[in-house]
């Protein structure tokens, strides 16, 4: 079977924004995850927030992962009210395709296996929700990480580090997908880290579906505000994987601008990937 998978901020219940409530917001985000996608990865998730998804979407199971912890974040910066213990970067499959056979989460800080670690000079704690998925209808697995990286603009690199550091040491040969908001530019110094070649490790680099994508579909930029007016440093949500083994593995990357009037599913375009079938998945 082709493997199709999308990530999506969803901006949490509480945020103030022109997008909309999350009351207003529900049927636009339920619309996109009806797009097709076989996985997908939430960032920003709140518990009343998967409490919806999983009353209305029965066809998947939901792997919540731990809240990623309190926020420091001061009053100035936040917009509305903000989970109490942070958010859920959670994982939602078919459950009529996949089941997960493995899977557990760590933070984005110099001490990742420590719940609600923050990162140095930030505010917030960044969680990594991952889970190993087995296809149901061949057997063969691969692993998806959801991961949202910090603003501020020091943050990136040092988390990509981690990233890739955690990403190396779960390293089996099978397929890995790592979704997310990265927060950071196409060529910025984190994007390039977790594409890199690097000397000190034997281990390959992360691809950028959109850039060897077959075909792409929508703008390449995904925040938008709540507005649909394009902005920021291009595209924050991302979906990399390794390894590549063949030049085709990425049929189609599209950005998902659905919207309702003035209302959006979110802050953040979704983005759908469609990998063609059994690309690089291990039996």
């Amino acid at each position: 079977m082709a493997l199709t998978v999308m990530t999506l901020n969803l901006l949490y219940a509480g945020a103030v924004n022109p997008a909309g409530s999350w009351e207003a917001r529900l049927p636009l985000v339920l619309e996109v995850i009806r797009q097709g996608a076989g996985v997908i990865a939430l960032q920003e998730a709140t518990p009343p927030q998967l409490h919806d998804l999983r009353h209305a979407l029965p066809e998947f199971s939901v792997v919540e992962g731990p809240e990623s912890g309190h926020s420091r974040l001061p009053r100035v910066f936040q917009r509305g009210k903000g989970p109490r213990h942070g958010e859920h970067c959670a994982i939602l499959y078919r459950t009529d395709d996949f089941t997960a056979s493995a899977g557990s989460a760590f933070w984005l800080s110099h001490t990742p296996d420590s719940p609600g670690s923050i990162l140095r000079g930030t505010w917030l704690p960044r969680v990594v929700n991952w889970t190993q998925l087995q296809v149901k209808a061949t057997g063969r697995s691969f692993t998806i990480y959801n991961a949202h990286l910090d603003f501020l603009p020091w943050a990136p690199l040092r988390s990509a580090k981690i990233l890739r550091r955690m990403l190396d040491s779960h390293w089996d040969g099978s397929l890995q997908i790592l979704l997310g908001d990265f927060n950071a530019a196409p060529r910025s110094a984190a994007y390039k880290h977790l594409g890199a070649e690097l000397t000190q490790t034997p281990y390959p680099p992360l691809v950028d579906a959109w850039e060897v994508a077959q075909e792409r579909v929508g703008p390449e930029k995904t925040y938008h505000g709540g507005t649909g007016r394009l902005r920021w440093m291009g595209r924050l949500d991302r979906v990399l994987f390794r390894p590549q083994q063949r030049p085709d593995a990425v049929i189609r990357v599209t950005t998902l601008t659905h919207h309702r009037g003035n209302i959006y599913p979110s802050d953040h375009y979704p983005l759908l990937v469609e990998f063609a079938e059994d690309t690089d998945v291990k039996a």
